[in-house]
């Protein structure tokens, strides 16, 4: 079973899943999408950091790195219990894209999506902390706002077209354990005993 995990920069997510982690109780593996397309991008383009992809990687190539990574993540875990942690909505500067399109879809065939939210002042607090550790664009309370919006309205596509399952889990600042255990409780409900 595929679940995504998904959200805007900043949300929280990647530690939300590390933390998770000691409640789920079903064997479940965890990949971050964001950091295999690195490894492939480096291989391929000679990409040095994540941000130079969708800066330096025209569109075609982009999306065709997009479809290999899906290929291989749906092959090597098919059958297992896997948590994509990725972004359904990449803001470029050319303006918003599809982090997960239709053809990526049909390869990986998501059956639950977690979208992790958060305030948005929350999400910038966190993002100028990061700022030393990653090369983001700081953007306003509104654009963050609008991002994580976008990112819901995706969510409810795939579960139109894909008959996927939709959850929505607030990540609030310092409440990572009381969060993580919330995942996990969401995550055994859908593995079942």
């Amino acid at each position: 079973m595929i679940i995504l995990l998904v959200g805007i920069p900043g949300v929280g997510k990647t530690s939300l899943i590390k933390e998770s982690l000691k409640y789920i109780k079903k064997d479940i593996e965890v990949v971050n999408f964001g950091d295999i397309i690195l490894e492939f991008a480096k291989r391929k383009y000679g990409i040095e950091d994540r941000d130079d992809i969708r800066k330096k990687l025209n569109k075609e190539e982009y999306e065709k790195l997009q479809l290999e990574v899906c290929k291989y993540i749906y092959k090597k875990y098919k059958g297992k219990n896997l948590i994509v942690d990725t972004h359904l909505v990449i803001e470029t500067p050319a303006g918003y894209k599809s982090g997960l399109y239709k053809k990526m879809a049909d390869i990986l065939k998501p059956e639950i999506v977690i979208v992790v939210v958060s305030d948005p002042k929350e999400i910038l607090e966190r993002r100028l902390k990061d700022k030393g550790i990653r090369d983001r664009e700081l953007e306003d309370i509104n654009k963050i706002k609008l991002h994580q919006d976008i990112t819901i309205y995706y969510s409810l596509i795939l579960m139109h077209e894909y008959d996927t399952k939709v959850y929505i889990l607030e990540n609030p600042n310092g409440k990572l354990e009381e969060t993580s255990k919330k995942l996990a409780e969401i995550i055994n409900n859908i593995l079942g005993p």
